[in-house]
């Protein structure tokens, strides 16, 4: 099994040529950090689109979490709002650009790119239909997509450590630890890791990661 994911970032047409130019070189950084990390391989196309796809797809999840974060925590010099589509299937990981792979996964993730609205984030597994998914799906775009900048920064930093303890969080960012609880569960963040064990489950009931 496989993981392809194909995100589109929302509005960067309207951005001027000097930040179109230093958001494409702050993106670029990120996905070759995130590539040591996660062991994926990408391709970023026209500028406002960009292809990611894994042999482990155990870590998408968590993955398409801390990208929508990241782009939304003004980490890219400003927020930039994301549309992503995450399939998981059968196929293989090859080469350096996932733009030359074909297969039904692919073709999922491209297509159910196209028919999203702007900032949602979507998962389909191939030949499969979960009817649950897209509700927690769209569920979880919504509330993601209404949280202001602090907020989104916060949840990046709770993602990015792997969910650490709010005294941890609270130390980092100088600040209380019941600052940190108030400010997590006023943005939601018990969903998330909710939502990473659910992508797993994804996977354990559809075939061996």
């Amino acid at each position: 099994m496989i993981a392809v994911m194909n995100v589109d970032l929302v509005g960067s047409s309207q951005l001027t040529a000097a930040k179109y130019k230093s958001t494409l070189a702050a993106l670029e950084h990120y996905l070759e950090e995130m590539k040591q990390q996660y062991n994926f391989i990408y391709s970023v196309y026209r500028g406002d689109e960009f292809q990611i796809a894994t042999r482990h797809p155990d870590t998408a999840g968590k993955l398409l979490l801390e990208i929508k974060l990241w782009l939304a925590s003004e980490q890219a010099g400003l927020p930039l709002q994301c549309t992503i589509s995450l399939a998981l299937g059968p196929g293989t990981v090859t080469g350096t650009d996932p733009g030359k792979a074909n297969g039904d996964t692919y073709i999922l993730a491209g297509r159910t790119l196209d028919s999203l609205r702007s900032g949602q984030l979507m998962i389909n597994v191939t030949d499969k239909k979960i009817i649950a998914l897209p509700v927690i799906c769209h569920q979880l775009s919504y509330i993601l997509n209404r949280l202001n900048t602090s907020q989104i920064s916060l949840l990046y930093d709770y993602v990015k450590n792997d969910f650490p303890t709010h005294q941890y969080l609270a130390e980092k960012l100088s600040t209380s630890r019941q600052n940190i609880s108030e400010r997590l569960r006023a943005a939601g963040a018990e969903l998330l890791p909710e939502f990473i064990a659910y992508t797993q489950q994804l996977i354990s009931e559809d075939g061996p990661v």
